[in-house]
């Protein structure tokens, strides 16, 4: 079935048509299995009056509880190599299909090539003209049919690696598992390792302290380094000081916004992790997919059943508040922080903002319930 042709984003400039042999890469979410089985096992190990609590499940047990049926990775596979895909990869869990084709291999082959506004002069990407399925001419019956795929990602790639990233920043305690993290950055957002030991020299001489990021993953780009990544990266070694940290970066966007489920297939392919993850992005709800929100709420639950702890920030905007069509208004809640398997943080601020006085709630700080997902019991019975 047709569906309408992707607009220009605002601030960025159509420049002409991807030569055919520009290669980019695809991302499959497989239909999982056993996802009414996860979300009781879920429950049961959150819950402190459950005998399971804090029995959780390493990666290799995950994916054989919600790997796709054997029929259907066969059936996605083969329908891949009909149309010439085969160079495909899978994560851990075998739930993610990654797969590099030419861009004359779609069936919206003329996809344009766009360059970025500031302050990303100089970024150009392959951005297909029609949305979700028929981007890759996937047919109905694949989708729809029990054990299907989904296609989420309408931006095909990048022509140009010129400072686009996600900064994942991770924090443990040397051979513990668990003690802290930092949040993911987005938005073409990393930090500058001389920046943090510039901080930590003005402003960590009464603590001991950590000065440096012990790992990075991925690709850190050079230049004037981001506010929030830096801010991010300095407070979580100040506050878990002496804590080994790790930095993990990825490129791109989904839907013009932060690629949340790059991200989480991130997860989905690493057996060893630290147990807590701090977000401080989020989007509206109402500006994202159904289909994309319920698959990256699929994933937080994957990470649950493993006994990672991920916090998102409530946002800045209250309960938040938008029209409907009709003329009605109803509040506009955060995602990811709406989605109940994870862990949603507000702001404080003094009561006196110019003195060290009585701490309050702050006034921007985000609330309210989702719009997409239904409360979950523990919220309930509270």
């Amino acid at each position: 079935r047709s569906q309408p042709a992707l607009s220009v984003p605002p601030g960025w400039t159509h420049i002409g048509h991807v030569n055919p042999s520009h290669e980019v890469q695809l991302t499959f979410a497989l239909r999982q299995q056993g996802m009414v089985r996860l979300a009781r096992f879920v429950d049961a190990v959150s819950d402190p009056h459950s005998p399971r609590y804090g029995q959780y499940l390493s990666l290799e047990q995950v994916r054989d509880l919600v790997q796709p049926s054997p029929a259907t990775l066969m059936a996605v596979l083969k329908w891949l190599q009909g149309h010439g895909v085969e160079n495909c990869r899978s994560v851990t869990t075998l739930d993610f299909l990654a797969c590099r084709m030419p861009v004359r291999g779609l069936s919206c082959i003329s996809a344009w090539a766009m360059r970025a506004p500031q302050p990303r002069a100089g970024c150009l990407c392959a951005r297909s003209q029609c949305w979700g399925e028929t981007a890759v001419g996937i047919p109905q019956w694949l989708v729809g049919a029990p054990g299907g795929l989904a296609f989420h990602r309408p931006v095909l790639g990048q022509l140009s690696k010129s400072g686009e990233k996600t900064d994942l920043v991770f924090s443990r305690e040397n051979e513990k598992k668990f003690v802290h993290s930092l949040s993911p950055q987005f938005l073409e957002q990393y930090f500058h390792q001389a920046d943090l030991a510039e901080f930590m020299q003005l402003f960590g001489s009464s603590f001991g302290h950590r000065s440096q990021v012990d790992q990075v993953v991925g690709h850190q780009g050079k230049g004037k380094a981001g506010l929030e990544a830096s801010l991010d990266v300095e407070y979580i070694m100040s506050t878990g000081a002496n804590i080994s940290t790790w930095v993990f970066s990825n490129a791109g966007r989904h839907e013009s916004q932060e690629p949340f489920l790059a991200w989480l297939l991130l997860l989905s392919n690493m057996s060893s992790l630290p147990s807590v993850h701090s977000v401080s992005y989020g989007d509206d709800e109402d500006s994202l997919s159904l289909a994309y929100m319920e698959r990256v709420n699929m994933e937080f639950m994957k990470a649950a059943a493993r006994g990672l702890t991920i916090l998102f920030a409530s946002g800045d905007d209250g309960a938040g508040c938008r029209r409907v069509p009709g003329g009605n208004h109803t509040f506009r809640p955060s995602f990811p922080a709406s989605s109940p398997y994870v862990t949603t943080v507000g702001g404080t601020s003094f009561k006196n903002p110019f003195l060290v006085t009585a701490e309050v709630t702050d006034y921007i700080s985000g609330g309210g319930f989702s719009n997409v997902f239904p409360m979950p019991d523990y919220q309930v019975r509270s």
